[in-house]
């Protein structure tokens, strides 16, 4: 029961960080373009600008640490392994599909920061849901065990 908690919960979150941000960037795009974009590199062009790039970083990085919270919080043990296994899984994704075609091409720089950036975002949506769980481990009964320098 705890892997397949696991393992939904690096799907769930693969799809918040990298679905639910490729749906945005696309409504973004149409939304600045004042059209209907019909390809992949009518969406590359408007999506690479420098301050669409920025939206982006900012997007993607706040929705990675959503979907990092979301899995270690789905996941219950071992939060930050399967965080990472989604990180791994992610940085995949995202390199595949912009090599493939499957998505908007990136320039290689903007996408080694997009990935960055948004990774270590990830990873720190999964610490701060470990260390709640950590300190919610802690708490016996309706006492809880002192904290450092706090007097018991």
């Amino acid at each position: 029961m705890t892997l397949l908690r696991g393992l939904v919960g690096v799907l769930v979150g693969l799809a918040v960080s990298v679905g639910f941000v490729q749906l945005l960037e696309l409504m973004l795009a149409n939304a600045v373009a004042g059209r209907a974009l019909q390809s992949m590199d009518d969406y590359a062009l408007v999506l690479n600008t420098l301050p669409m790039l920025g939206i982006r970083l900012v997007v993607s990085s706040f929705m990675a640490l959503l979907g990092g919270y979301v899995c270690a919080k789905l996941a219950e043990h071992d939060e930050m392994r399967y965080t990472m296994v989604a990180v791994l899984f992610r940085a995949i994704a995202l390199a595949g599909g912009n090599t493939a075609g499957y998505m908007p091409r990136t320039p290689v720089w903007a996408l080694a920061v997009l990935l960055i950036v948004s990774s270590a975002a990830m990873l720190a949506g999964g610490a701060v849901r470990a260390a709640a769980a950590a300190a919610t481990a802690r708490k016996v009964g309706p006492y809880r065990d002192p904290v450092a320098g706090e007097k018991s």
